[in-house]
């Protein structure tokens, strides 16, 4: 409803603004509103431009699905029907099928390249013109984190077109919404509205953007590797943008990150964020909530730099590492919204006071399931967490610019994974308990009614019983009688 007024009172003052100016009156003052609104956003616009000779590019997106030991069979089935005659490919899968149920296990595979058309001279490279039309190639990675944990990145390689859209969407000029509160009488409509400030417009439309883009790209994963639907839900992403144009030196960039950071937030590089990282000539963000407004992502930017070197900047191990953290982080994830749904439902039964059905005992044992799951990650976690913070650690030192201190990524995704692990364990841990009690309760009541019924019926078969012997004692006495008096 809220959406449908404010589209109303845009459509309105889009009106009045065609007219021809109005000296006073209702629409004077409409056209006043639309003025006002003119005014703040040439203001937010020059807060908002982009610094002079410089450029920012999304050069790649990379697409995190993460794997659970239960799915390793659905990875080859997919692999070999996107590859069926790929050698590096077969080799992969019987790999990992040997491996499948190992109590220790990690590796690292590079599967193969995929490109839109002939040219592209790397080895194990695959044509595939079916790719989106935003992507010029993608290339394809496996990283078996833990037994029964794994990824395959996606390195999608994108067109110098889905930079020049975002440009032209950042360089527009964005009215703060009005919505006025209420349409009759229309001689009062001005004298009663919410003004909205339009800082996040921007925002919306780079992300609507960057978000059709994924769109296509997870449509093109869906049917070229056949993947089950819950395969495409526990996916993550990292966009890597290559910014030019910025000062070299790390103090002189610092300051030029603050000084454009309205321009640089629109793209989702957030210089003043708590958890944004600061790399060799290279800065991170973390995902920002939105109220699944669109598609959260961790954010790479790559600057110009004089550390440029023959053998490339190895940009890619260390969107590889962060991509590591980025499936530990999902796994836990995707338990603690479940466990949270679980949970809900398990409290509703408890409040109801009823009795528990086949459908709420399926939820007890999905609940119990659940928990198993989480434990057997907790201790791969404990048991494997020095590797995978070696593993995460390719991405070098990194200093979190808020509170000026250096930052270890491996040994914080460690520690910070064993924390929420522990607490999404004890939160299933409590319902499981309350449950399973109320089950036993429930049960013992229900025991205690049957042996009631029980009683009843064994005191109704005695009497039975009892008039069934009379009778026939009965039936003999006449018997014998007939055969004395015969």
């Amino acid at each position: 409803m809220d959406n449908l007024k404010l589209k109303i009172s845009t459509k309105i003052l889009d009106l009045v603004e065609g007219l021809p100016r109005f000296r006073k009156g209702t629409i004077s003052s409409l056209q006043d509103i639309r003025e006002r609104q003119k005014k703040w956003s040439s203001k937010e616009l020059e807060r908002r431009n982009s610094p002079k000779e410089s450029n920012i590019e999304l050069s790649q997106i990379t697409l995190v699905l993460t794997f659970e030991h239960e799915d390793f069979d659905n990875v080859i089935k997919g692999l070999k029907q996107y590859f069926p005659k790929n050698e590096n490919i077969q080799t992969f899968v019987t790999s990992l099928k040997e491996s499948i149920d190992k109590l220790h296990a990690s590796s690292w595979h590079n599967l193969g390249y995929i490109a839109r058309e002939q040219g592209v001279y790397l080895p194990y490279v695959a044509v595939d013109e079916s790719l989106p039309l935003d992507v010029k190639n993608v290339s394809l990675s496996f990283h078996r984190i833990l037994p029964s944990v794994a990824c395959i990145i996606f390195e999608f390689q994108l067109n110098d077109s889905v930079s020049k859209a975002l440009s032209e969407i950042q360089n527009q000029v964005y009215l703060g919404p009005v919505e006025f509160k209420k349409f009759w009488p229309l001689s009062s409509l001005h004298r009663g509205y919410t003004v909205g400030t339009g800082t996040d417009c921007a925002i919306k439309s780079i992300n609507n953007k960057k978000d059709s883009v994924r769109t296509g790209i997870e449509a093109w994963v869906k049917k070229g590797f056949s993947w089950k639907p819950q395969t495409m839900d526990a996916v993550s992403y990292i966009d890597v943008y290559k910014i030019s144009g910025n000062p070299i030196e790390p103090d002189e960039r610092r300051n030029w990150l603050l000084e454009y950071s309205g321009w640089l937030n629109e793209y989702g590089i957030d210089a003043n964020g708590f958890d944004t990282l600061e790399g060799e000539d290279f800065l991170v963000s973390g995902p920002r909530s939105n109220n699944h407004k669109y598609m959260v992502s961790d954010v790479v930017a790559k600057f110009d730099s004089k550390n440029e070197s023959e053998f490339g900047d190895f940009l890619e191990y260390k969107v590889r590492a962060i991509a590591v953290s980025s499936t530990i982080f999902s796994v836990i994830e995707k338990y603690r919204n479940k466990v949270e749904i679980l949970r809900g439902h398990g409290f509703k039964n408890l409040y109801k006071r009823k009795k528990l059905t086949q459908r709420n005992q399926y939820n007890i044992q999905e609940l119990k399931r659940t928990i198993v799951i989480i434990s057997r990650f907790e201790h791969e976690i404990k048991q494997s967490g020095r590797w995978i913070a070696r593993s995460i650690s390719e991405v070098g030192e990194l200093i979190d610019l808020f509170r000026k201190e250096t930052v270890d990524l491996g040994k914080n995704t460690i520690d910070n994974a064993n924390y929420q692990l522990k607490q999404v364990k004890e939160s299933a841990a409590i319902i499981d308990s309350g449950l399973t009690n109320y089950l036993s309760v429930q049960s013992i009541y229900v025991m205690y009614k049957l042996q009631k019924w029980m009683f009843i019926l064994s005191i109704v078969v005695t009497i039975a019983t009892i008039i069934g012997v009379l009778s026939g004692w009965n039936n003999l006495k006449l018997l014998v009688s007939g055969w004395i008096n015969a």
